[in-house]
């Protein structure tokens, strides 16, 4: 009898003989009425939600010029995730069960679908899986989504069901799928079968990849970091918005590249500095106290914190609307007047406009702005103002997105040279970018935060570009 009838029509069979011979109506049995077709009668069609009624033979996958027939072992890898939805992906289109039959260049039988989902450059049959290595035996323990569990008899004695999960904490059901007569099921199995057939081997494709999970980076502690010199000490110092209370905080620079540790912060802002953005620095009233700018992120408009030496006054406005149309400002003298500009990129065009200062505490905007960089630059990030020549004008550096890559574009006093790279690779991992003299060398350093970390970094102004980095924050940036 097919495999794919369950064992228990055996006994059924057995039972309508002995009935019979008990009732007197069997008065003699020989071989031959033993192989009649009137016994086979009994017998109950099989189920069509269960097993294969039959699968047809090895083949490549029709239309398939990948590899060579046959190749398994030189395929690609496929990871559980990606098996799993190539499965689901014949669950409920009306597919009908025929090993003559094809999907996809699939057929249309339990191995077929199988095949498909693994991916396979051919289509094996249960039988020779493992013989023309495929799978691998595996133990119930180690079954994950994407593996097997394989009834290895050929044509309607065999099976085979995708293993997807488990369905309960004792192990005993799971989660699958299999192409029976009925058609593609996703469905909740007993462990390793049904009941009746069999049996099953786990099994594992051998060319199947665990999916790699990347662990979320930590939350952001601090936010909108802005290099300010606020205590008037020749260093620049760091504040930032603490992101889960919105205060203002000051770390202190000292001249050997380190700022005061959270223990040693200093709050300047009691909150709602979360609802501020494009948080910029420089002595914008020419009182020689560096102040901050900052956009209330609700009404679009700009606002000047004035520097006291030691913390930072009542605002003024400086700009009645429209800022929020602005991204990544920066500040810094970037014509070289002595006075603080601010700069920054319009969303809409990608252009860069420079706003100069006035030395008085305001900054020329409207038909006053004057564009230094005529578009493209949305496609970077974490622009900053920054001396990096030493030349007196504040030059700009920011990371491509595309690429990564971290660029130099030198100020000429009117506006900006050719960029340089100065930077191969991997800025986009780093975030919140910053720049000021935090050495006391005379040349601007480059301050920001590795992302997968929350570490902050210090990389030292040469005069050209920026040496070799060094950690200055451990981590909750």
């Amino acid at each position: 009898m097919s495999r794919h009838l369950p064992r228990t029509r055996h006994a059924a069979v057995a039972a309508l003989i002995a009935g019979a011979v008990a009732a007197g109506t069997v008065v003699a049995v020989d071989s031959a009425a033993i192989a009649a077709p009137a016994a086979v009668t009994a017998e109950p069609s099989a189920n069509p939600d269960y097993g294969s009624p039959g699968q047809g033979p090895e083949e490549a996958v029709a239309g398939d010029t990948r590899a060579t027939a046959f190749a398994a072992t030189a395929s690609t890898k496929i990871t559980r995730s990606s098996v799993v939805a190539r499965a689901r992906s014949w669950v409920g289109i009306g597919l009908d069960y025929s090993s003559g039959g094809r999907h996809g260049g699939y057929r249309t039988d339990c191995s077929g679908f199988v095949s498909m989902a693994w991916d396979l450059d051919f289509q094996p049959a249960t039988d020779t899986f493992a013989s023309r290595g495929v799978t691998e035996p595996i133990t119930k323990a180690e079954l994950k989504a994407g593996d097997a569990l394989l009834d290895d008899d050929a044509g309607s004695s065999g099976h085979v069901v995708l293993f997807e999960k488990w369905a309960n904490s004792d192990r005993t059901q799971y989660w699958g799928f299999d192409f029976t007569p009925s058609g593609v099921h996703h469905r909740v199995y007993d462990y390793p079968y049904y009941p009746g057939y069999g049996p099953y081997q786990p099994v594992r494709y051998k060319n199947i990849a665990d999916d790699v999970t990347t662990p979320p980076a930590p939350k952001p502690g601090m936010t909108d970091l802005v290099a300010v010199n606020i205590n008037g000490d020749a260093v620049d110092d760091v504040v930032g918005v603490e992101a889960s209370t919105g205060k203002l905080w000051l770390y202190k620079g000292a001249s050997n590249g380190t700022i005061s540790s959270g223990g040693n912060r200093v709050e300047i802002g009691s909150g709602g500095w979360n609802g501020m953005a494009n948080l910029a620095a420089g002595d914008y009233n020419g009182d020689r106290k560096e102040d901050i700018v900052a956009v209330e992120e609700a009404s679009g408009k700009l606002y000047l914190y004035p520097g006291t030496g030691s913390g930072l006054s009542s605002r003024k406005e400086i700009g009645s609307g429209g800022w929020n149309g602005m991204a990544e400002l920066m500040g810094g003298d970037f014509n070289g007047d002595g006075r603080a500009d601010l700069a920054g990129v319009e969303k809409s065009t990608g252009k860069l406009w420079l706003y100069k200062g006035n030395g008085a505490g305001s900054v020329g905007g409207g038909s006053s702005r004057v564009m230094i960089g005529s578009g493209g630059w949305n496609g970077l990030h974490d622009l900053v103002g920054m001396d990096i020549d030493n030349d007196g004008r504040s030059d700009v550096v920011g990371t491509e997105q595309s690429t990564g890559k971290l660029y130099l574009y030198t100020s000429n006093g009117t506006g900006l040279n050719s960029r340089t790279e100065i930077g191969s690779g991997g800025w986009n991992g780093m975030n919140d970018l910053i720049g000021g003299d935090f050495t006391s060398n005379a040349n601007d350093d480059l301050v920001g935060v590795e992302k997968a970390t929350g570490k902050l970094y210090l990389y030292p102004g040469t005069g050209t570009g920026l040496g070799a980095r060094k950690e200055i924050g451990t981590g909750g940036w």
